[in-house]
């Protein structure tokens, strides 16, 4: 929660001992999120954290805390919006049960390339994502960067053809849009949170998972799984969000060093992103994963026959599908 010195003089003076104390900033913002220590987010918000804090121009410290260590994805966000925090590195997947018209980021084979998904994200798609949360969810979007385009991971058993998906357990984060991609593929989803694929995959509770390639080095996955098979089936928008009540709270220096901080996670995020992606593929197959194909239109064809499904009662989800397509 946005904090100002003002109102920690009180309880600082009744602490206070001979040893002098720190000085705290004069505004302090707390950064939550759930991505795994050396991942990609947790990276950028160190880096977001070090550029505030570097403003000479501003009294400005971020605390970070990486890792789900306040709570899940969706904890998190709960709790943006009752101001216990103030920002979050989250993402359009997780945003998408509060905001259902943020399914269409996640649409199976919606997006070609990394090129296409970036033109989407900075162009109307994008913007009305933006517009969304703000006017529905009080949420403000600071910055858009790739997540990445998702694959299969299993622990000991090869995906090579649609048929080999039916009645294995899958990890599926709590969200509709995997249940039923995972009911079109005929498999079994388990609804495990991001912080316990590692012991699910472990336990056996699941028999598969599917995310980025980053995603699975950064959640260590690779240490209980034997295959990885490239499908690229899904893309995820990551965003960084701030509370806009904390947003409009901030003076007009700060607001400017906190918009000018978070375009690095868009300007360095998005390359950073495609290349610890590209890379991960080697860097699989080094630590002992074999890494499979899979035919992708019968795969394309056959998931795209769940959207209507997915989309089913989503008022408006239409016209960021136009917005995405148009600069296909």
């Amino acid at each position: 929660m946005i904090t100002r010195k003002a109102a920690l003089v009180g309880g600082l003076l009744a602490a206070s001992t001979t040893l002098a104390s720190p000085a705290l900033a004069e505004t302090q913002i707390t950064l939550a999120q759930h991505s795994a220590v050396g991942s990609i987010n947790d990276i950028l918000a160190n880096q977001f954290k070090a550029c505030i804090e570097a403003d000479d121009s501003i009294d400005m410290s971020v605390a970070h805390f990486p890792a789900g260590q306040l709570g899940t994805a969706r904890e998190i966000v709960e709790q943006i919006k009752i101001g216990a925090i103030d920002m979050t590195i989250t993402d359009t997947a997780y945003m998408s049960n509060v905001q259902p018209e943020l399914t269409v980021w996640q649409l199976p084979f919606l997006f070609a390339d990394w090129e296409h998904a970036e033109r989407a994200m900075d162009g109307d798609a994008g913007d009305m994502t933006r517009e969304l949360l703000l006017q529905n969810q009080n949420l403000r979007v600071l910055a858009f960067m790739h997540n990445g385009f998702r694959d299969f991971m299993t622990i000991d058993k090869p995906v090579t053809t649609i048929a080999d998906f039916e009645s294995m357990k899958f990890r599926s984060p709590p969200i509709p849009i995997w249940l039923k991609m995972f009911e079109t593929l005929k498999a079994n989803p388990v609804s495990v949170d991001w912080s316990e694929v590692y012991t699910a995959m472990q336990s056996g509770i699941v028999e598969g998972m599917e995310s980025t390639p980053e995603g699975f080095i950064s959640s260590k996955s690779y240490e209980v799984a034997k295959y990885v098979t490239r499908s690229g089936h899904m893309y995820n928008l990551m965003m960084m969000i701030i509370s806009d009540q904390v947003h409009q709270g901030l003076s007009d220096s700060e607001r400017a060093a906190i918009d000018r901080c978070a375009a690095n996670f868009h300007d360095a995020g998005n390359p950073m992103s495609v290349e610890a992606n590209e890379n991960s593929y080697a860097d699989l197959e080094n630590l002992g994963l074999e890494v499979l194909s899979i035919e992708k239109d019968p795969l394309a064809d056959l998931l795209s026959t769940a959207w209507p499904a997915i989309l089913e009662g989503i008022e408006g989800a239409d016209k960021i599908v136009d917005a995405v397509q148009s600069v296909r």
